[in-house]
């Protein structure tokens, strides 16, 4: 059982950081600052900052060094 929810807190984390990554990469698009993109779609900046800090290390865990 306990394999069982390894895989599933993994595929939650997965999933998770794809959203956070789409959120990134819509902000970036949108043209608009971060401040005002947050307030626009109901989140802190501090959350956007943290999300944000999060997908990188995931990014720089997964890239070859």
């Amino acid at each position: 059982m306990q394999s069982n929810t390894t895989s599933i807190t993994t595929i939650k984390q997965e999933v998770r950081l794809q959203e956070w990554t789409a959120q990134i990469e819509a902000q970036q698009a949108s043209g608009l600052t971060i401040r005002e993109w947050c307030k626009e779609n109901g989140i802190k900046p501090n959350t956007y900052y943290n999300r944000l800090r999060k997908v990188r290390e995931q990014y720089m865990e997964k890239s070859p060094t």
